[in-house]
């Protein structure tokens, strides 16, 4: 009877073990469909991971049920058993984990006993509000304003301005200021279920007005009233943070513009536009820079700030005022669109000190250094691609391409490329039709331009069409921020060197404002990292002390080369061990800089050493985190 007994024990035994020992495959489901109407999701760049026990935590990527679809998914193998996970996305290098679940393990539960597809769960289980007209309330905290004595509590105004209100600069005017120092309105002509963007601006005491900084705030509403509040610090600024006086000084370096013959030294103005100065010019001493008297081609201004928040990003970009501009040069085109931000803003974290500069301490305008030139009767041509497959889904576009009778052109993004193509047929900044593309193969669409000589290498671009059926230009979307716009530069074999012939990678159409960093260079390929300051040689040998010093995370190393060298630069914290190797090449004659980010290294003092031939010089920096 115990033989029985055993042989039974050890059949349920392996029945239990074989049972619970399989794997099978079992496809996951999520609806990303809100969060693509937050924008908080873009379709074309940002990637949905599964992650759970049954991966070790790790990433499964998942792809749309069908072309255009909002549900993604993806099939694994999992154990049979109780399986643990969540949904995740990574959007310009933030990651959005869905919140705890209400089960005991705070994440997603379900039971695993057969091959199965799961049902579409909604990512954070977030729902689609109805559509329905409702109400937000705003709410403005001004505290960090009247710190600074800047709005008057009884003939100072606070606004709201948005797109759904034509981003009116008095036309919605908030009530205060309340106790706490806050203002309020209520508006009652939204519907949930839109993604608004907005900002708060103010009269101040000299009766200027003073907006935000960018980038816009941003609110979804939803059906549940009790949750459309819209309340905000002045600025995204804590009134409790740290406020300091100091002055930060900007420097902009004009020289490739007059070569170029698009700045008159003479005659035309160069002009601070920032945040602080109400992208305006009403206070002199704020915006009209300096030129400096012993390098007519440096323009300078020194910019005092009373009780700013320390660390505080601070935005700005230069503007040339021409006092005979063209009619490409004119109004906004001239200012600049810098190559290294996609035509964005440039920006520098306030110090809090007296004497601050920006890093680099001087900058060429659009970013177009001298070693981007094109000398005179030197030919180079550039072949542009773009891929329409999104453009044909009504689930990617306002407005879908018809290839049968639309015409697709490429955007010229920038307002001096423009000026150098001569400013006709739609070569101006965001000007229409510059250049029509023809169709090559498949969904890809091609065309070729002569860049002229002289000119620059470095292109910011768009893409449009002109749909036949109703007319209408349709345009992909740009704006105020970083890499709105496409940066492509043809790869250089050395200082005004350019590869021919040269074709840019084949971009995507898309109708997301910030294009994908696969649609975006950051210096031409070929062109030594550390970048060339000027063309001209030095004549001895140098590392200076780097800047900012101290610094936190990134600072700037320069060095010169009287002589082509082989250059080892490096750096060893206080024990001599080495940290990172910053340039290890072959350098031609010349000036230098590298920008060394310091993120991944903790605070302390470190040492940089360069090698380059005969010459060795080691210098100290510290890093304050």
């Amino acid at each position: 009877m115990k033989k029985h007994l055993l042989f039974f024990s050890i059949l349920i035994l392996g029945a239990w073990s074989l049972a619970f020992g399989q794997s099978f495959n079992v496809t996951f489901q999520v609806d990303m469909t809100v969060q693509i109407a937050k924008g908080a999701f873009n379709t074309a760049s940002d990637k949905i991971e599964l992650s759970g026990d049954f991966n070790s935590w790790g990433a499964s990527d998942m792809a749309p049920v069908s072309t255009g679809s909002k549900i993604y998914a993806v099939s694994v193998s999992v154990p049979a058993g109780t399986a643990h996970y969540k949904f995740y996305f990574t959007d310009n290098g933030t990651t959005t984990w869905e919140d705890d679940q209400a089960t005991t393990s705070k994440n997603r539960e379900v039971a695993i006993t057969a091959a199965a597809t799961l049902p579409v769960v909604m990512f954070n289980n977030e729902t689609m509000p109805s559509g329905a007209k409702t109400v937000v309330k705003f709410i403005a905290d001004m505290r960090l304003p009247f710190k600074k004595g800047d709005l008057d509590p009884v003939h100072g105004k606070v606004f709201v301005a948005g797109d759904f209100n034509g981003w009116t600069t008095s036309g919605m005017p908030l009530t205060g200021p309340a106790q706490d120092s806050t203002y309020t309105v209520r508006v009652d002509t939204l519907k949930s279920g839109v993604l608004i963007n907005y900002k708060f601006l103010y009269t101040n005491v000299s009766n200027a007005t003073v907006w935000e900084d960018d980038p816009n705030k941003t609110f979804w509403i939803v059906d549940d009233t009790t949750k459309n509040i819209a309340s905000r610090w002045f600025n995204n600024v804590d009134p409790s943070a740290t406020l300091r006086n100091g002055a930060i000084n900007f420097q902009v370096d004009m020289s490739v513009m007059t070569s170029l013959g698009l700045f008159n030294l003479s005659t035309d103005t160069l002009k601070l536009r920032a945040a602080f100065n109400g992208w305006g010019d009403s206070d002199k001493s704020k915006a009209y820079m300096n030129q400096d008297p012993l390098n007519p081609n440096n323009y300078f201004i020194g910019i005092g700030f009373t009780l700013e928040k320390v660390g505080a990003p601070e935005a700005y970009k230069f503007r040339m005022e021409r006092k005979n501009p063209t009619s490409v040069l004119t109004a906004d085109a001239q200012y600049e669109r810098p190559l290294s931000t996609g035509a964005g803003n440039r920006n520098i974290n306030y110090g809090g000190i007296a004497n601050q500069f920006t890093s680099p301490a001087s900058v060429y305008f659009d970013d177009i250094y001298p070693a981007f030139l094109i000398p005179g009767g030197t030919n180079v041509t550039a072949n542009f691609s773009v891929d329409m497959t999104n453009a044909l889904d009504a689930t990617k576009v306002p407005v879908t391409f018809d290839p049968a009778q639309d015409t697709l052109y490429l955007v010229c993004g920038q307002g001096v490329w423009g000026q150098l193509m001569g400013g006709t047929g739609g070569w101006k900044e965001d000007g229409d039709r510059a250049l029509k593309l023809s169709k090559t193969s498949g969904n890809i669409y091609s065309a070729s331009v002569k860049i002229p000589s002289p000119g620059f290498n470095g292109f910011t671009y768009t893409y449009e069409f002109g749909h036949k059926a109703d007319g209408i230009l349709q345009k992909e979307q740009t704006g105020f921020d970083n890499w709105t716009r496409r940066v492509r530069y043809i790869p250089m074999t050395g200082s005004n060197k350019f590869v021919q012939p040269y074709t840019a990678k084949v971009d995507v159409y898309s109708y997301a404002a910030i294009k994908p960093t696969t649609e975006y260079e950051l210096w031409p390929l070929g062109l030594s990292d550390v970048k060339d300051l000027n063309t001209g040689i030095p004549l001895k040998y140098n590392l200076e002390q780097n800047y900012p010093n101290p610094f936190n995370p990134s600072t700037k190393i320069k060095f010169s080369l009287p002589k082509d060298e082989l250059v080892n630069l490096k750096i060893f914290n206080i024990l001599g061990q080495e940290v990172a190797t910053l340039v290890h090449e072959q350098l031609k004659a010349g000036s230098y800089s590298y920008d060394f980010n310091a993120s991944k290294l903790s605070s302390g003092v470190y040492f940089y050493r360069i090698v380059a031939g005969s010459f060795n010089s080691v210098k100290k920096m510290l890093l304050i985190k």
